[in-house]
C-alpha cells in the first residue's frame, strides 16, 4: 500500500486551482473542465501580462501597458478596450538624464532649454523602446508619463521629428489615425532620396499601400502643377480635400520648385 505524501497537498493550493473553483462553484460556467482549463490559463496570462515580474528590471524604468501592435489599421467605431494590449518596459530615467541634471557647466539661461531637450530626448527613447517590443504609445499617454500638457508633448513630438528628421512610431501615426503631414513629408523625402516603395515602407512603418497611395497623389499634384492647374482644381481632380493637397504643393515647392517658375 503506498503512502500518501502528506506535503502533496500543499503544493495543489495555487491561485490557478482557487480561481477554477470559483468559476465551476460560484459561477457554474458549463464547458467542462478543459474549457475551464483553457480560461485559467488566459486568465493567468492576463495577470502576467498587467502585473510582469519586475526581476531584471532596473532603476528608472518604468512598466506601462499599451496597445499592441498587431500591424492594423485603425476600424471605424472599434473601441480602445477592444484592441489587443501588450506591456512593455520603458526608459523613463537613465544615467544621461542623471548627468544633464548635475552638470553644473549648463548656465543658468539654457536650464530651460535643455530641460525641454531631456523631455523630447525620453519621450523619443520612450516610443521607440514601446515599439521594439510590439506596443504603440499615444501622445496622450506620453503627456501624463511626462507629466506635460497635451500640446506640450504634441510639440515635442513635432520638434523631434523636425530636428532629427526621424518619424516616431506613435500609436495614432503608425494606425494611420486622422491626417499627418509629417507623413507625406516622410515619405516624400525618402521617395525624392530615390528609395523604392517596399523600401519606405519598411522605413517608415507603413504599409507598401499606404506608400504606394502616398507617392501617387504626390505624383498626381506634380503633374497638375506642371500644367498650371490651381490648387483647387487639383483637389477636385484627385479627390483629396484642399489641405491635404497644400501639403503636396509644400513639398512639390521644396523639392520641384522649377514646377512653379513654370506655373508662372
Amino acid at each position: 500500500m503506498s503512502r500518501v505524501n502528506p506535503y502533496a497537498s500543499i503544493e495543489k493550493r495555487t491561485f490557478e486551482s482557487a480561481l477554477m473553483h470559483l468559476l465551476e462553484t460560484e459561477y457554474g460556467l458549463l464547458g467542462g473542465r478543459r474549457i475551464l482549463q483553457l480560461l485559467v490559463e488566459d486568465v493567468m496570462g492576463l495577470m502576467e501580462e498587467f502585473h510582469p515580474s519586475t526581476e531584471g528590471v532596473g532603476s528608472g524604468t518604468l512598466i506601462w501597458t499599451c496597445t499592441a501592435d498587431e500591424g492594423k489599421k485603425a476600424e471605424p467605431g472599434k473601441r480602445t478596450e477592444e484592441y489587443k494590449t501588450v506591456t512593455v518596459k520603458l526608459p523613463f530615467v537613465t544615467r544621461a538624464d542623471l548627468q544633464t541634471r548635475t552638470d553644473k557647466k549648463t548656465p543658468k539661461s539654457k536650464t530651460q532649454a535643455v530641460a525641454k531637450a531631456r523631455d523630447r530626448r525620453r519621450l523619443a527613447r520612450m516610443v521607440k523602446a514601446a515599439a521594439e517590443q510590439g506596443g504603440l504609445l499615444t501622445i496622450a499617454e506620453l503627456s501624463v508619463i511626462l507629466n506635460r500638457s497635451y500640446e506640450v508633448t504634441r510639440q515635442y513630438v513635432r520638434q523631434w521629428e523636425e530636428e532629427s528628421g526621424e518619424l516616431l512610431p506613435l500609436k495614432g501615426y503608425r494606425m494611420d489615425q486622422g491626417s499627418r503631414p509629417t507623413h507625406k513629408k516622410e515619405i516624400v523625402r525618402l521617395y525624392e532620396q530615390g528609395l523604392e516603395p517596399p523600401d519606405i515602407a519598411r522605413e517608415t512603418g507603413h504599409s507598401l499601400k499606404s506608400v504606394e497611395r502616398y507617392l501617387k497623389d504626390y505624383e498626381r499634384v506634380k503633374l497638375l502643377l506642371k500644367r498650371g492647374t490651381a490648387v483647387e482644381e487639383i483637389s477636385g481632380l484627385i479627390g483629396r480635400g484642399k489641405h491635404v493637397v497644400l501639403e503636396y504643393v509644400d513639398l512639390a515647392q521644396h523639392y520641384h520648385p522649377e514646377l512653379f517658375s513654370k506655373a508662372d
